[in-house]
């Protein structure tokens, strides 16, 4: 079995003979802090299997991308985090393929920000809703 990895929740949606059947609905929120004007990572995410190859790139899309900034994805490479205890923690030092969101707030602004994600891949037969509490600061 693949696993994923973000910083972030998710939802588990499966089909199974033509009907759609939730299993499993989880979600996780995160937090960062940004300094105001500068572009950062805010979620990042890859499916990694056990040989530390690449199962499969993150399909990330914005249900709601804040008020106060700007977000893009982008697919880059990135290194896995992985507690020690995990099998896969031996990949955290090589590169794959996966999905990063970045988060540009905009001129001049401090304050909060929220954003919303959705999460996919086939490998996974998932889905996973994202929700970033984004503080800016100066």
């Amino acid at each position: 079995m693949n696993i994923r990895y973000g910083l972030l929740g998710s939802a588990l949606l499966l089909i199974a003979g033509g009907h759609a059947e939730a299993q499993e609905i989880k979600k996780v929120n995160t937090s960062a802090t940004v300094i105001s004007g500068s572009r950062t990572i805010i979620y990042q995410s890859s499916f990694v299997n056990p040989d530390c190859s690449l199962a499969a790139v993150p399909r990330l899309k914005i249900l709601d991308g804040g008020k106060h900034g700007e977000i893009q994805i982008v697919h880059e490479k990135v290194f896995p985090i992985f507690k020690r205890s995990n099998p896969r923690f031996k990949c955290n030092g090589r590169k794959v393929e996966g999905a990063v969101v970045y988060y540009t707030p905009g001129a001049k602004f401090t304050g909060s920000d929220k954003i919303k994600l959705r999460e996919s891949s086939e490998s996974e037969a998932g889905v996973w809703e994202i929700t970033a509490r984004v503080t800016v600061v100066d």
